[in-house]
């Protein structure tokens, strides 16, 4: 003990001996991704040919990747003390742009989705995704029980609050969105060591939640149906019906922004569930049918183990969502199942194992919460997107971090993946004596000073 006292004294007044790196298997896992991002979307954006439009996706993913890493770069100089001012401004960011969007929003398949920024298509609910997940990291550090070890019940309460409300609003923006920030966001409350009590009590919220929506639900859809008239059908199959009756209430007219996709989720679960194998549909090509679906199966089918080798594809040119929402599949197609899709598989998987191990080492909670936030952001949506792409999962729209074509989807992730090197790059560093360097710790502020309670995990 005596020996290490004098080690950490010696490091304390040299602090020239620490060498501050970050974690290289994360490195690796990114620019493996992002490698094959240019290589499949330059490939899947053949659909576009025909438009003459050759190069203009795969200049359009350099120019998001770049300026991605630059993002990335810059926040993994930056100490993860500094977080909670950046914090402060994303969400500041996120609500103008959810308050925009509900306002004056692109509407897509029934659902405000994005805003038009310098002609650039910007997504609100990717930013807020950032949002949920660095603000419960707050939450959930500073209101610590100092004799448990865990959660308080005031921070537990501020968390589950903060999560349930804004779900909600994710609503707007699709289910597949607001499903997301609610499964990253209740993950991170276990690792922030919740009591029995507090789980218990979770469980009992959801199911009141769930109610709730129901409820809300079989009141609507009689007044949709005699709104939208003979347009019922166009609303299940997704596309919302832009028909309002005359006179009709400013509250309803929000109550529909909110729960008006409820019939497009109920066909699409209706559809996964459906005892009639998909093969034997017949094709559909209309807005919401079946195309897509049919398409990346056979993308999948067509590239066996080995794939048939890069650019050349033979549904890309048929699949319109090809270089975002099915990009998977098409990874699958060219690459094959074992040098392709295990390869980004098991990118993901060392992402969330990292970031666990990473976790486990840091001294406060700050860090290791919102490292496991950043994490799980990542790697749930990866997940969800690879388990629509070969049917596990019901369909929805959802971008492959760092590989499909999308600026907000990219640079979003790029901070996220920036604020998890920055962790490991400041929290468990090690120096030439192989002895973390967590004396910075004494720099945070007084409420940030809690110790992790994700060490036992």
């Amino acid at each position: 003990m005596e020996e290490e006292e004098k080690i950490h004294e010696e490091r304390r007044r040299n602090k020239l001996k620490i060498k501050y790196t970050s974690d290289w298997t994360l490195w690796v896992c990114y620019i493996i991704l992002c490698a094959i991002s240019l290589i499949e979307v330059f490939s899947a954006g053949t659909f576009y040919l025909k438009s003459g439009e050759v190069y203009s996706t795969i200049s359009d993913q350099v120019l998001y990747l770049v300026t991605g890493f630059v993002f990335l770069f810059l926040i993994e100089r930056w100490h993860y003390k500094n977080f909670r001012t950046l914090m402060y401004v994303v969400v500041v960011l996120s609500l103008g742009l959810l308050v925009y969007s509900f306002i004056a929003g692109e509407s897509s398949n029934g659902a405000t989705r994005s805003v038009s920024i310098l002609g650039k298509s910007v997504q609100p609910a990717e930013f807020c995704k950032l949002m949920s997940a660095m603000v419960l990291a707050y939450i959930l550090s500073i209101m610590q029980d100092k004799e448990r070890g865990g959660i308080s019940d005031k921070g537990y309460c501020a968390a589950v609050i903060f999560l349930v409300v804004l779900t909600v609003i994710l609503l707007t923006q699709g289910g597949s969105n607001a499903l997301l920030v609610f499964l990253v966001g209740a993950t991170m409350i276990l690792f922030a060591k919740p009591s029995f009590k507090q789980i218990f009590i979770t469980l009992g919220i959801v199911g009141v939640f769930v109610g709730i929506l129901l409820g809300i639900n079989s009141i609507l859809a009689p007044q949709s149906s005699e709104v939208a008239g003979e347009d019922t059908e166009l609303v299940a199959e997704g596309v919302a019906s832009e028909s309002v009756e005359a006179g009709e209430s400013p509250v309803m007219e929000m109550m529909g922004k909110f729960f008006g996709r409820m019939d497009t989720w109920k066909n699409r679960l209706a559809d996964y569930n459906d005892t009639i194998p998909e093969y034997k549909k017949p094709t559909s090509y209309d807005v919401g049918g079946n195309s897509q679906e049919h398409h990346a199966y056979m993308a999948i089918a067509n590239g066996r183990s080995l794939g048939v080798g890069p650019g050349n594809s033979r549904e890309c040119s048929r699949l319109q969502l090809a270089f975002s929402d099915y990009i998977y599949a098409i990874v699958l197609e060219e690459l094959g199942l074992w040098i392709g899709g295990l390869l980004v598989l098991a990118c993901y998987l060392g992402i969330i194992i990292r970031a666990c191990f990473i976790s486990m080492k840091c001294k406060n909670a700050y860090a290791s919460i919102l490292m496991m936030g950043m994490a799980l952001m990542i790697c749930y949506q990866a997940f969800y997107h690879m388990g629509i792409a070969v049917g596990l999962l019901p369909v929805s729209g959802q971008p492959l971090p760092f590989i499909s074509k999308g600026g907000t989807s990219i640079w979003v992730m790029s901070s996220a993946m920036g604020i998890m090197l920055s962790i490991s790059r400041y929290a468990v560093e090690k120096d030439r004596l192989k002895i973390r360097t967590i004396e910075d710790d004494s720099e945070l502020p007084d409420d940030m000073k809690f110790d992790n309670p994700s060490i036992n995990f």
